[in-house]
């Protein structure tokens, strides 16, 4: 089982085929594809993975900034062709063409020769990120790594960076909700700021990404206590976006406890 992988629809190097493909050959029999602000991968995967004999969850992490800072929220098990779902997507497609324009115009402000078009191409799908620009800086010879680039000019608070469209983690959860799904905080023990699961939970949080490839045992642990304390849902995932990227843990490397694994398989009626 692995509920969070990314694919070419934003910032994975595997079509949607490649993951139903490897999880497959590994006999991972549950999966989600979590693209950011796009479902479109769950659209292309699902026919293949049914004649795979895999079951694929729809899923989705939804990129958000506001008081509780820059949180990604899962989604899972909505109905992929919800309007209000659909909608936001094309929307939050517009902004992000828009923000990475901005960021190349500041970017070439600062004398960085690139432009828009060349960072498109890092994009085999509709949705451009920070990870495609910091790559075309990369393969212009201006930093050692796509890594080093994104540090250096596109984090939050760096010379390049630009504010999106406000979305904040609330709104996040209720679209989730609206669109008849599960709402998780993704990877809580890797952000450089406190995740307040109150008030999370305030906000109709359902789960938490408990199990995760750069989480320490100790970071699993804190927030499996987390959840269960709080009675909310678990969920893991290696977050793969490919052999060759900043987050290349195979598919199905990430350890899951029994009942984080039971219950998924139970809300998919597989018992």
């Amino acid at each position: 089982m692995d509920l969070h992988m990314h694919s070419t629809f934003s910032d994975g190097e595997w079509t949607p085929q490649q993951l139903v493909q490897y999880a497959a050959d590994h006999h991972i029999h549950m999966i989600a594809i979590t693209d950011h602000d796009e479902i479109a991968g769950y659209h292309e995967g699902i026919t293949y993975a049914e004649t795979m004999g895999i079951t694929l969850i729809p899923g989705i992490e939804l990129n958000t900034d506001g008081p509780d800072g820059e949180l990604h929220i899962l989604g899972y098990q909505f109905d992929p062709n919800a309007p209000v779902l659909l909608n936001h997507i094309k929307t939050r497609q517009e902004q992000r063409m828009d923000w990475a324009r901005q960021i190349v115009q500041k970017l070439q402000a600062l004398d960085f020769n690139i432009t828009f078009e060349d960072c498109m191409a890092h994009a085999a799908g509709d949705v451009i990120v920070r990870t495609h620009i910091a790559t075309e800086l990369f393969a212009k010879g201006y930093f050692s790594s796509p890594r080093q680039a994104f540090n250096v000019l596109l984090r939050k608070g760096a010379p390049a960076f630009c504010p999106r469209a406000p979305f904040t983690a609330e709104d996040a959860i209720s679209l989730i909700h609206k669109a008849g799904g599960k709402a998780y905080v993704a990877h809580p023990g890797i952000y450089t700021f406190p995740v307040h699961i109150d008030r999370l939970v305030e906000y109709g949080i359902d789960g938490i990404e408990v199990f995760h490839s750069k989480h320490t045992p100790g970071q699993t642990d804190f927030w499996r206590d987390r959840a269960l304390r709080r009675g909310l849902l678990m969920s893991g995932g290696s977050d793969h976006h490919g052999p060759n990227s900043r987050n290349p843990f195979p598919i199905g490397s990430v350890e899951m406890d029994e009942a984080c694994i039971t219950q998924w398989r139970e809300k998919e009626g597989i018992l």
